[in-house]
């Protein structure tokens, strides 16, 4: 197609009702990307196309979606927990993924964060977890001392936190500085959040406001301009994750929004996710049927041996993703790590 047509194709998709300019740099400029992209778990029907930023490289979903349609877009079965788990063999496949897989990311991501805190002679304090599911990361930031305290948009996870007692909101981040005081927080971590959200600058505005004078906010979020992105492109799952990815933004974008909401830039890092998490992202794009969904939202054997093979492919993986999130620095999965101004 030519430059003058995939022109024309982008004005047309970026004029849809309710489309607005990037959601990470605020420019207007886009080209085509990726085109009739199909939602990879069935539950959403119909097409979406994501357009690239020209000034920041970031994907926006099209046809943007309407805050109202968001709930809609998810399945009954969409995050993994233990308790999702029906019969002996999904319950014994649950303990050995959550023990092998799930809590050592889960570790590994607390070290990360811990460590950047710690980094200025600071000492855990309240910590919050936007999108915090079943909280099973919550329980290891506790275990390294944080008072801790949940969010998700999901009635049942927030109840199965009393569990733990940990603390938790029913809302969506538009509600974040409705139930938090401004400047109560010493962290707030938000995994794989970002890319769901309609406006990302305002989500990014309101953890600054909810922190304290240093205290740290750390954001995962998938990366358009990783090795995997641009050698799986539109089988990457974080694209056919559309309509829930409703953007997908570069490092460079991720950076220069902190900054334009007012992080200090001194501190401001992204670094990759752990490589296990990022070899994971890797596998379920080469074995779609290895997702959570799939394998735990139906009583299939097929499902489970799907999600063997993933497990397979994550590690034979591990040493080509090391290469991308250490070597390159082009990780598919990165952790935004943004410091309030003392």
């Amino acid at each position: 197609m030519s430059r003058s047509l995939d022109d024309a194709l982008a004005a047309r998709v970026a004029d849809t009702p309710n489309s607005p300019a990037c959601l990470y740099c605020g420019a207007a400029r886009f080209e085509p990307l990726y085109r009739n992209i199909r939602d990879r778990l069935g539950h959403v029907p119909g097409e979406w196309s994501f357009l690239r930023c020209r000034h920041c490289g970031s994907a926006n979903l099209r046809p943007f979606p309407r805050e109202e349609d968001l709930p809609s877009f998810y399945p009954p079965v969409y995050t993994f927990s233990p308790k999702l788990a029906r019969g002996f063999l999904q319950k014994l496949l649950s303990g050995i993924e959550y023990q092998l897989f799930f809590r050592s990311v889960y570790r590994a991501q607390v070290r990360i964060i811990d460590r950047q805190v710690r980094s200025g002679g600071s000492t855990p304090g309240r910590l919050l977890d936007i999108g915090c599911g079943q909280g099973l990361r919550l329980l290891e930031f506790r275990r390294r001392g944080y008072d801790v305290f949940g969010m998700d948009f999901v009635q049942e996870s927030v109840d199965s936190l009393a569990v733990h007692n940990i603390p938790a909101v029913c809302s969506d981040i538009a509600g974040l500085a409705s139930a938090y005081a401004p400047a109560s927080l010493d962290v707030i971590t938000a995994f794989y959040v970002l890319e769901h959200v309609l406006d990302v600058e305002q989500a990014l505005r309101q953890c600054l406001m909810l922190l304290k004078p240093g205290g740290w906010f750390a954001g995962a979020v998938p990366l358009e301009d990783s090795v995997q992105a641009r050698t799986l492109g539109r089988w990457n799952i974080n694209v056919t994750e559309a309509p829930r990815h409703i953007s997908i933004p570069t490092q460079q974008a991720m950076r220069g929004l902190a900054l334009k909401v007012g992080f200090a830039k001194e501190t401001l890092d992204l670094v990759p996710d752990p490589v296990m998490s990022c070899a994971g992202s890797a596998s379920m794009s080469l074995v779609p049927g290895s997702s959570t969904t799939n394998v735990y939202g139906a009583k299939k054997l097929l499902g489970i041996a799907t999600r063997l093979t993933g497990a397979a492919g994550v590690l034979l993986l591990l040493p080509a993703v090391a290469v991308e999130n250490f070597l390159l620095r082009r990780p598919v999965l990165g952790i935004l790590l943004a410091q309030r101004p003392k």
